[in-house]
């Protein structure tokens, strides 16, 4: 949970709302699981300070990955673990571009979705590697 919040946040999905987050129950294995992620719709945005449907550490709403840090203890995190959750997901969406063209979107979509993707070290990265 904590990792998709993450992702919300990389990919400025901002309808995070309860209704989009889900369990699947499997009797014969490990019971109670987390679904796959699904609806996520990165938003185009123009400003820089964005924010979730859900809080998102102690910061409130903010999408910074400095405030996902900071609020980790919530998911029963601890700063180590979570800073690495959040290198992990960082590094996955860093090169959305490159998925996109290889999946067939054109050029001129991938700049007009552009501006979801964020980048890391823009919003509170440097914290997090202080972290690892």
């Amino acid at each position: 949970l904590f990792a998709r919040m993450v992702f919300n946040i990389l990919v400025s999905n901002d309808d995070d709302h309860l209704r989009n987050h889900a369990f699947l129950y499997a009797p014969a294995g490990d019971g109670w699981r987390l679904s796959p992620l699904y609806d996520v719709v990165p938003k185009p945005q123009v400003a820089k300070e964005r924010t979730l449907h859900l809080s998102v550490g102690p910061h409130g709403r903010a999408a910074r990955l400095d405030n996902a840090l900071a609020g980790a203890g919530r998911f029963g995190l601890l700063p180590p673990a979570a800073a690495r959750i959040i290198e992990r997901v960082a590094a996955a969406v860093r090169p959305w571009r490159k998925v996109f063209e290889a999946l067939g979107v054109s050029a001129l979509e991938c700049d007009r979705v552009a501006s979801a993707f964020r980048r890391a070290g823009d919003i509170g990265m440097r914290d997090v590697e202080r972290r690892l």
